[in-house]
């Protein structure tokens, strides 16, 4: 990288719908820098109609590989020759591998969930119980996370109670050990479920730019001081659900640690390195 792009350059990315404020070209390239690779992260921004024509061009153009964010994370499955496992099993895909025009799927959000979680957020989940929000792509790979890790109880709430129904019936199988439920968002059934809750993550994107006045939880009363409260969100550095969540007394996560484990993880399938964590967390809240 000190030598600049040349004809021996990699090429990794990130394919998204709205991709202009994504921290990851930042992450991957203060990475690359650091190691002194001859690779380079670009930010692709691709409609939904051309999204296969996209991956197709990773084998075409020889990209090493690319991570894949909303909302093609599910979308993006049909597209591949082989997908990972637990990749599978969630139904999401964050991250391509290219080798010699083999592309490859895996989702490297459950590991940086569960970094996240451990090491910011000291977080235990063994025996404990999650309420989350939302039931897409993101929700999958939380759910599935938290469920590897032995969480006792889950509660999924979701506007499309169908969707949020899929959830359960694809990984109780998986997780016989845990139990699943699943509920409308209505208040009744959150303020007993969140009051149960020791986790409160929001995988939705309410919140975000331009929605930041908004929040995915319309009682700022059903948050408690037992909670620690994870928005996936991480810009605004604090959303509205955060900052009512820290009045609360909880203890709050943005989305910023699990951005920077998940992009670990993708880094290390790659290049074969795997940085350590903490480490590039700290590079980058000094621009965030």
């Amino acid at each position: 990288m000190k030598k600049g792009i040349n004809g021996k350059t990699k090429i990794i990315g990130l394919v998204g719908e709205n991709i202009k404020n994504s921290l990851s070209p930042y992450i991957h390239n203060q990475i690359i820098i650091k190691y002194s690779l001859n690779f380079c992260y670009l930010p692709f921004q691709v409609k939904e109609a051309d999204l296969n024509d996209a991956i197709q061009g990773i084998k075409a153009l020889n990209i090493k590989g690319v991570n894949i964010t909303f909302p093609y994370k599910e979308k993006v499955i049909g597209f591949l020759d082989e997908v990972e496992e637990s990749a599978r099993r969630i139904g999401a895909v964050n991250t391509i591998v290219n080798n010699k025009g083999v592309l490859s799927g895996y989702n490297t959000d459950v590991v940086g969930f569960k970094k996240s979680l451990q090491e910011v957020g000291e977080f235990t989940v063994k025996g404990k119980k999650a309420a989350i929000l939302g039931g897409g792509g993101a929700a999958r790979a939380v759910v599935y996370s938290i469920l590897e890790e032995g969480i006792e109880e889950v509660y999924i709430f979701n506007r499309t109670f169908k969707r949020a129904g899929k959830i359960k019936q694809d990984f109780s199988s998986f997780f016989p050990e845990s139990s699943i439920y699943i509920f409308p968002l209505e208040k009744e059934s959150l303020k007993d479920k969140i009051n149960k809750a020791h986790l409160l993550v929001n995988t939705t994107s309410i919140g975000m730019p331009p929605q930041v006045n908004n929040t995915p939880l319309f009682d700022e009363k059903l948050f408690h001081s037992n909670l620690l409260v994870y928005d996936l969100i991480y810009h605004p550095a604090k959303t509205l659900f955060l900052k009512q969540a820290e009045e609360a007394g909880a203890k709050i996560i943005n989305g910023l640690p699990m951005l920077v484990y998940q992009g670990i993880e993708s880094f290390y399938l790659w290049t074969g390195l795997k940085p350590e964590g903490k480490e590039v967390l700290e590079i980058v809240r000094q621009i965030v």
